[in-house]
This record gives structure tokens, C-alpha cells and sequence, in this order.
């Protein structure tokens, strides 16, 4: 038994030194400045693309700082999709002047599904090579004005998809949305930064992503739980360039109910895994593959890897394996378990706290919260990382459907900059 024990061990570690350099990804983004872009030499025509179901409340916000983009206004063209919506947003879209197309399909009622759509009709009508650059949002975020010229300038790098950074709307709406909150900052600081300091790909968290036109040419064929990562997965897969833009600020509504909350993260586990597993061969021989970006590959696969849940099998080896051959000892070895649970538990608590006490001072400038409550939001934001195993196991064996989240945050692109420019004066 001692051997099994030992294999686990080895295996586990195995994986840790893998992911390793994820280590100095941490250093780096934490303690230097983001990267920098030249301004472009050409000023692409951008097509706007919006999934939307019964998003009256919010939609109106995005596309009134998408007519404030600083920006000229010939080289932008807003699309939506009106998803199975039952109530105004097809409207409120016409009257800001978009293309607007209705899609009534309650049987693939998903994102991805629905991006499909709209880029098969923009085909269409239009060529997709009419637009240099397809922007990717959800009808919840709003944009800095000078987005689109950002993630221009950044484009002009020779990336093929640019990735701008999501500051939060609602972060001090209560735990909930600020523990989110925290986890963005997190991979901004832990993942993007680093990413694009060092000139290396990134990875694509579900909105406000810029793609070349060129790359569209086929359509869009990403419509798992989570298109977002099936796409960078493939994108990396394929040798493609995601760059960071930190200058490309948009903002985003966080889930602030523990059971949208709870839904949210189940879709997130079992579609991150279903894109791992389907684009895992993929980007394991891209990291030996001649003329690949070797090391993005290598570093999307482990991004990628289900590392907690895999920990959890191997953990449960060997007290399983002792159970079924009759060597268990319930005096012995069930105290060997719960010591070793609960160690690991209390270790990866301070450990979450650490690393998300770090990520909050580094972005502490875009970040609207008291100090108090930001206090309490750091030593509960832990649980929502903990929390993350047991969803992960559960949505193992669960039909899970994609579901619009509710939105009821109707704040402008004003009502933050007046509150930074209240923060700045305190």
C-alpha cells in the first residue's frame, strides 16, 4: 500500500512542478507594470458584437459608451442578438442604431449558439471582411472611452486577438460579487500581466475580447458552457497570438446570489473541462510540435488542466484502494485522512488569502470599496476558492444547461468616473 501511497505522492508533485513557473507569472505581475503599446498606424473599422437575452435593464448602458468611444464613428458598427428575449432589448437596440437580428431558438439557447448566428447573418449581409476586428461583449459591461483606440493600438502588435481588462461594476454589492471581483484581479495580476509583459499569449475570460476579421472567415464554431475557453484553447492550439491590453478597460457585473452564483460556477467547471478534454492532445503535441508556439501551448495546457479536481482523485486513491483490499484502519488511517483534510483545508485558506490580499493592494487603484467592508471581502474571498472542488466534483454528475444571468445594475460609464473622481479627491 505504502507504493500506492507513494505513486500518488509523486504524481501530485509532478504536477506542481509543472505548474511551477506560474510562480514567477505571480512576481512579475505583481511587482512590475503593465506593457505598453505603440499607438496604431491604422484606424480599423471595428464590428461590435452583442449576445443579449432580456437585457433591457443594461443594454442601453453599452451602447451609449460605445457611441462615446474616442474613436472615430464611421469605423464602428454595433451587432446584437437578440437571444429568445421576451421583452424590449431588440428595441432599445434599433433606437441606438445597431443591426439588430432576432433569434428565436429555446433548444440552443447558449452564447456561443447565438454567436454563431449573428456572425453567419453578418456574412450574410455584409462579409465578414468588411470589419477589420470583431469586439466581443455581453450586454452587462460598459466601456472607457478609449477602449477601442487601446485595443487598436494593441492589435497593431501583430496579435490576432487582444484581450482588454475587466474592472467590476458592482464589487462592493456584498461578499459574493467582491469574492469575483477578487478572482479577475487575480488572474490580471497572476496571469494577463506577466502574460503580456513577457510577450506571451493569454487566455480569454468571456467578454471584451477583440478578434481579427481573418479568423472569422469560417464562422464561429465555439458553443460549449464556456466558448471563451474552447476558443483559446483552440486559438493557442492553432498557433495564434491573444494579447493583454491593460489600457482597454471595460467594466463587468458580477453575480452577487449564492445560487446564481453556485450555477454560474458549475456551467465554468464542466465546460472548462470539456474544453480541456477536447483540445487537450492538441495543445500537448503543440508543445513539441516544430514552428509552434511551444511554451503558450505549454502554458494553456496546465492553465487549462483540471488541477484541484485531479488532486482530489489521487488523495482518495489510497484511502479508497485500503478499503476494498480490508487494510483499512479505522483508528489509523481514517485520522490520517481527516488530519490530512483538514491541513490541507487550512493551508490552502491562507494561501487563497494571501494571494488575494496581494492582488487587491496591486489593484487597489481601480478598485471602489471602504475599507472595512474590503477588509471582511478579503477573509471571506478564500471560501469561494475552496468552494471550487466540491463544484467541480458536483458538476461531474449533473445535466448542466447554459442560463442567462439576471442583470438589475443599470450604471452608467459617468457614474464610475464619478466615483473614481470622488476616490481620487479622498
Amino acid at each position: 500500500m505504502e507504493i500506492i501511497d507513494l505513486i500518488c505522492s509523486f504524481t501530485a508533485s509532478l504536477i506542481g512542478l509543472c505548474c511551477a513557473y506560474q510562480i514567477i507569472y505571480a512576481l512579475i505581475g505583481l511587482f512590475c507594470k503593465g506593457r505598453k503599446f505603440d499607438e496604431a498606424k491604422k484606424k480599423r473599422k471595428f464590428g461590435i458584437v452583442i449576445s443579449a437575452r432580456n437585457e433591457e435593464k443594461v443594454i442601453g448602458n453599452l451602447l451609449e459608451s460605445i457611441e462615446k468611444q474616442e474613436y472615430p464613428k464611421g469605423s464602428v458598427r454595433v451587432f446584437l442578438v437578440a437571444d429568445n428575449c421576451t421583452d424590449n432589448t431588440a428595441k432599445i437596440g434599433r433606437d441606438h442604431s445597431a443591426t439588430v437580428y432576432e433569434r428565436n431558438d429555446p433548444q440552443k439557447a447558449r452564447k456561443g449558439w447565438a454567436l454563431e448566428f449573428l456572425f453567419d447573418r453578418i456574412n450574410e449581409d455584409f462579409g465578414i471582411e468588411t470589419h477589420d476586428v470583431y469586439v466581443i461583449f455581453d450586454a452587462d459591461n460598459i466601456l472607457d472611452p478609449l477602449f477601442l483606440s487601446k485595443i487598436n493600438d494593441a492589435l497593431d502588435s501583430g496579435a490576432d486577438v487582444a484581450v482588454g481588462y475587466r474592472d467590476i461594476k458592482n464589487f462592493d454589492t456584498n461578499p459574493i460579487s467582491a469574492a469575483y471581483g477578487i478572482h479577475f484581479y487575480r488572474s490580471t495580476a497572476t496571469l494577463h500581466r506577466p502574460r503580456a509583459v513577457l510577450g506571451l499569449s493569454t487566455h480569454i475570460a468571456g467578454t471584451g475580447y477583440a478578434i481579427k476579421s481573418e479568423h472569422l472567415k469560417d464562422g464561429w464554431h465555439f458553443s460549449s458552457l464556456t466558448e471563451d475557453t474552447q476558443f483559446t484553447l483552440n486559438a493557442i492550439a492553432d498557433g495564434k497570438k491573444i494579447v493583454f491590453c491593460e489600457d482597454a478597460i471595460f467594466y463587468d457585473e458580477q453575480p452577487y446570489q449564492l445560487k446564481v452564483m453556485i450555477r454560474q460556477r458549475l456551467r465554468w467547471a464542466k465546460g472548462r473541462l470539456f474544453s480541456f478534454l477536447s483540445c487537450a492532445r492538441k495543445l500537448f503535441f503543440g508543445i513539441f510540435r516544430k514552428g509552434s508556439r511551444k511554451f503558450e501551448c505549454y502554458d494553456m495546457f496546465f492553465y487549462a488542466f483540471p488541477k484541484a479536481l485531479f488532486s482530489a482523485i489521487l488523495s482518495l486513491i489510497y484511502p479508497i484502494t485500503t478499503l476494498i483490499l480490508g487494510t483499512f484502519s479505522v483508528q489509523t488511517d481514517l485520522f490520517s485522512v481527516i488530519s490530512k483534510l483538514l491541513g490541507t483545508l487550512l493551508s490552502s485558506y491562507f494561501g487563497f488569502l494571501l494571494i488575494g490580499a496581494i492582488s487587491v493592494f496591486r489593484e487597489r487603484d481601480k478598485i471602489h470599496c471602504p475599507a472595512g467592508k474590503m477588509l471582511i471581502y478579503i477573509l471571506t474571498f478564500p471560501l469561494f476558492d475552496l468552494t471550487g472542488l466540491p463544484i467541480a466534483i458536483a458538476s461531474l454528475f449533473m445535466r448542466i444547461k447554459w442560463k442567462p444571468i439576471k442583470h438589475d445594475k443599470a450604471i452608467k460609464i459617468e457614474d464610475i468616473h464619478k466615483q473614481e473622481n470622488k476616490n481620487a479627491k479622498n
